[in-house]
């Protein structure tokens, strides 16, 4: 593993998430909260350029970024691009020191740590379409060592 002082940072935070859900509400005002604060953040209906191939794009400002938020949501698991972006952002944890957190956006951490309730039903949707059992365990890998990070519940502090 490469030491996080030694890569080159562009973004201070990406945040992943699944839009559908999220990018009204919760990502609004994240991202706004950090970008008050003075933190460079990448989401990716600002950042992306027209025109340009979603998948590469991603994954380079994946790693250029010091920090990732995961905000894990009902429908997170529906979406092949939020778990290959998982997946990828864990790969660069491990590689260049990325610190992931995660955010549980009305989902239990035990749904996503063993893909039950409606986070599973959104997971299993997903994977009835992919005939590929390696990409459905990294799938599977990815979403319960993001589950064992230390993170936040927002259903333990808002209640």
């Amino acid at each position: 593993m490469s030491s996080s002082s030694d890569h080159p940072w562009i973004y201070d935070v990406f945040i992943s998430f699944r839009g559908e859900d999220t990018r009204r509400t919760f990502i609004s005002y994240l991202n706004a909260a950090l970008s008050n604060a003075g933190i460079n953040t990448f989401v990716d209906d600002k950042e992306l350029t027209k025109g340009e191939e979603l998948g590469p794009a991603l994954e380079r400002a994946i790693e250029g970024s010091h920090i990732s938020i995961v905000v894990l949501s009902k429908n997170y698991a529906g979406s092949s691009w939020c778990l290959n972006e998982l997946v990828h952002i864990l790969h660069c944890r491990q590689t260049y020191g990325q610190v992931v957190i995660p955010i549980f956006y009305n989902v239990d951490p035990t749904d996503v740590r063993k893909q039950k309730g409606a986070f599973g039903k959104a997971f299993e949707l997903n994977a009835t379409k992919k005939d590929d059992d390696q990409l459905l365990s990294k799938w599977k890998t990815a979403l319960t060592e993001v589950s064992n990070l230390s993170g936040w519940d927002l259903n333990s502090i808002i209640r």
